[in-house]
């Protein structure tokens, strides 16, 4: 038979019995109770190598994402007349804006997970730097209510504030294509991915639903073998710019894993107005367990907003594209725990400059003396997101994952998360924070302030109303 005669014979062939021949033959484990991992890891950084090795991925491909729904804006050249150009920029200009308001419905519904969540996974007994991905743990955990059921999906919903997994597919599609950007000002790249046990029955809706609604790549393989740790490992280094190969080299599943679940963040870009080396300094930083020379940037005279609270003063800087990196520091005799215990930091950025803002900032001038630092911190949500009330999907005997198979049960043993943020003269890496000395109970009574954070503090990246990263810095180490 001819080439041609071969390729127009297999085009005739229905997908969907390419899609099962591809399926690895069923083997289930013999064990008494599967065990499922979730694990949220995020990456921050900035100035980093462009080229990374493509990891080799022994496994099947259960479902594949698409690429992102987001429309690029017409542009008047590329058409031969203005009729098509004004309709698609109609369309454009529709999908945009609902796809704003669809972000800002779900910024508002998250207010109160995000401030009660960082305060919950920020504040160290130990006066340890403690960081964390809010947006992050929102994807992961959104995904895993998609294959969850019962109390054990409405527990996230509540977590969310949302009524239906209808609701939160749309709010998290919209977050996602929002946050998603890739170009020379900034990288802000978002990947989720499901790994599925050799064997396992599943319901390939669900499959798809992960694939459409969330971005999400799902594989099938041997759970718990080095060909999968491997794969995962690779998978994750290829998605978080190799910023966290610490924890993703130790990638050790059990083999009594039957799902694992990955939620990744990648963050580089670079700040509107750059610091310049030659201004440097040394200096001390009081950390939580001492003093230490760091070095500092510095800026004279910056023109920006000064914000204020009975817990703290802030500024925030712009990073192109139109991210922030905000950098909140406690008054004299108030810690990081205060600011983050009282919640008000999230109503600020939240509301941002607009019309209806933060009341209480001023445009000013202000002397910024900011420490370089590169920090990084992992931790285990679960018993925080106990505390908030997801309790369901920890509980062997009570959770209910029959959205995605009934085959076994099915509970989960960690949501781990891992994060690392990174700043320097150009920009910011991930996440970063940054400190503000000076009055914060009151207005400023200079028009020039200086911000110095010389002592610990709170940072947030955000973009938009959504915030990327969270960190407490309460050591600076050479």
């Amino acid at each position: 038979m001819k080439r041609k005669q071969v390729l127009e014979v297999l085009d005739k062939i229905d997908e969907s019995f390419i899609t099962e021949a591809e399926k690895a033959p069923k083997r289930i484990k013999k064990r008494p109770y599967w065990i499922g991992v979730v694990a949220a890891v995020l990456a921050v950084v900035i100035c980093i190598s462009s080229f990374f090795n493509t990891p080799v991925i022994t496994a099947n491909a259960v479902a594949l994402p698409g690429d992102a729904r987001i429309m690029e804006y017409p542009h008047y050249d590329d058409y031969e007349d203005r009729e098509s150009y004004m309709a698609d920029r109609a369309v454009w200009e529709n999908e945009s804006e609902n796809r704003r308001t669809t972000r800002k419905n779900a910024a508002v519904s998250l207010l109160p997970f995000f401030t009660k969540s960082s305060a919950e996974f920020l504040i160290s007994p130990n006066n340890e730097n403690a960081l964390w991905s809010p947006i992050n743990a929102y994807i992961g955990l959104s995904m895993l209510a998609e294959i969850t059921d019962g109390d054990s999906r409405k527990e996230i919903l509540d977590l969310f504030g949302v009524s239906d997994i209808e609701t939160l597919r749309s709010q998290v599609s919209a977050v996602w294509e929002s946050v998603y950007e890739d170009d020379r000002n900034e990288i802000s790249t978002l990947a989720n991915s499901l790994w599925l046990e050799d064997g396992l029955e599943y319901n390939q809706d669900a499959m798809n639903n992960l694939a459409y609604h969330y971005y999400a790549s799902v594989y099938q393989t041997d759970l718990g073998s080095n060909s999968a740790n491997r794969s995962i490992g690779g998978w994750l280094d290829k998605n978080t710019g190799g910023m966290l190969k610490d924890s993703t080299d130790k990638i050790d599943l059990s083999p009594d894993t039957v799902l694992a679940l990955y939620s990744t963040i990648f963050f580089q870009a670079k700040w509107s107005d750059e610091f310049n080396s030659k201004n440097n300094t040394n200096d001390i930083f009081h950390g939580a367990d001492g003093d230490t020379n760091v070095t500092y940037m510095n800026k004279k005279l910056c023109q920006m907003n000064y914000y204020w609270h009975r817990d703290f003063s802030a500024v925030a800087l712009s990073l192109k594209n139109g991210s922030t990196m905000w950098f909140i520091l406690p008054d004299e005799g108030k810690t990081p725990a205060d600011v983050l215990s009282g919640g008000a930091y999230g109503e600020m950025i939240s509301l941002g400059d607009g019309e209806d803002g933060w009341e209480n900032k001023k445009y000013m001038k202000v002397n910024l003396t900011v420490p370089k630092f590169d920090v990084s911190s992992s931790v285990n949500l679960k018993d925080g997101l106990g505390k908030m009330g997801v309790t369901k999907v920890f509980d062997i005997e009570n959770s209910d994952f029959s959205a995605i198979t009934s085959d076994t049960p099915v509970y989960i043993s960690a949501v781990n998360q891992s994060v690392r943020v990174e700043i320097d003269e150009k920009g910011v890496k991930a996440a970063a924070y940054i400190e503000i000395p000076g009055a914060g109970a009151a207005q400023p009574p200079e028009e020039i302030t200086d911000f110095v954070l010389d002592r610990p503090f709170v940072f947030m990246i955000s973009k938009g109303n959504l915030p990327l990263f969270t960190g407490v810095v309460n050591n600076i180490y050479g």
